[in-house]
């Protein structure tokens, strides 16, 4: 055993010094090559150096101490030659930086829940990837009005996906899609019952719902209102299957007044979906978007979809880190 590890040991250290001595040839051979006013016996030397390399890497003589020499060279006589450790490294940290705002851009973007419209699917402070890519591909930074290069699918039916709000072009909202171009969609409050008809033909198709056993009670806060955490109404939880896509939705077991309760139908057209949030009571979305002047206007453009949310990486809520919600997937 003593044998194996002393050879795994050499076999490290000549791996080492042979990653090692290259970077080192190749920025002793730039500064000769480039700096002017040079020593000429140092020239000679780096010379002499860097031949002896090349014999080293061909196994004539001992790679270690041909690196030590190539060392010595550049922290010695031509130490104030050698770049600074921030511009030998620049054209990479360049490239990483431009991959990743790449993936940003057109692949993969983080996004904070910020308020309680997705619970009980996506809870405040939830941070999640969105897939960019998905859809087609957006212009980036354009958000008024957003703007694509192309696109090549549409959300399915149930996809939680993140989109810029419509009526003002000013933020990102979250919320699931229910309704494609051409459907017609019902929702009935008052039996917590949501209706389809499929691109507008045949008959009302009741999603299939059911009222769950389970316990219903969450911790809320809106961000961008500056809320403190605080308990959220009683509620109960059903489960609902849309497409591909089995998920819970609450409801408040006392409805709220107003046009929560009133039951409508909206036509999606083309080229637009229809979304609504998993907290039926407390979510703006398509039921209740309108315009400046009091229009409704409660469709998204597909323009305006950023992509599909997929996974939640960090969970930090009212009372630490959420663990077992890390890396689960956005159903």
């Amino acid at each position: 055993m003593p044998y194996f590890l002393d050879r795994l040991r050499h076999w490290f250290q000549i791996r080492t010094a042979k990653n090692e001595g290259k970077d080192l040839a190749r920025e002793l051979d730039h500064i000769i090559s480039t700096k002017s006013g040079l020593n000429e016996s140092v020239i000679k030397e780096a010379r002499q150096a860097l031949d002896e390399w090349e014999d080293a890497l061909e196994g004539r003589r001992d790679l270690i101490k041909t690196r030590e020499h190539l060392k010595a060279l550049l922290t010695g006589p031509l130490r104030q030659h050698r770049q600074s450790a921030f511009l030998k490294y620049l054209p990479s940290l360049t490239m990483a930086l431009l991959l990743a705002l790449m993936l940003r851009a057109f692949v993969f973007e983080p996004f904070r829940i910020p308020s309680g419209s997705m619970i009980p699917t996506l809870l405040v402070g939830d941070h999640i990837y969105v897939n960019k890519f998905i859809y087609g591909l957006r212009i980036p930074f354009t958000s008024n009005p957003p703007k694509k290069f192309t696109h090549w699918g549409m959300p399915h039916r149930g996809d939680v996906v993140v989109f810029i709000e419509p009526i003002h072009n000013s933020e990102d909202w979250i919320k699931r899609v229910v309704g494609l171009p051409g459907d017609v969609i019902r929702f009935d409050r008052s039996k917590h019952q949501l209706y389809i008809k499929y691109a507008g033909q045949g008959d009302w198709t009741a999603i299939p719902t059911r009222k769950t056993d389970k316990p219903c009670s969450y911790m809320e806060r809106n961000e961008k209102m500056g809320d403190e955490w605080h308990p959220g109404p009683p509620c109960v939880i059903y489960e609902e299957r849309l497409g591909d896509h089995t998920y819970q939705v609450i409801y408040d077991l006392i409805p709220p007044p107003g046009p929560f309760n009133a039951v409508q139908n909206w036509t999606v057209p083309a080229d637009h979906v229809f979304v609504m949030g998993d907290n039926r009571d407390h979510s703006e979305d398509s039921r209740f978007l309108s315009r400046d002047d009091g229009s409704p206007a409660p469709f998204i453009p597909m323009s305006n979809i950023k992509g599909k949310a997929e996974f939640i990486w960090l969970s930090p809520g009212p009372h630490g880190q959420r663990w077992n919600r890390i890396f689960s997937k956005i159903r």
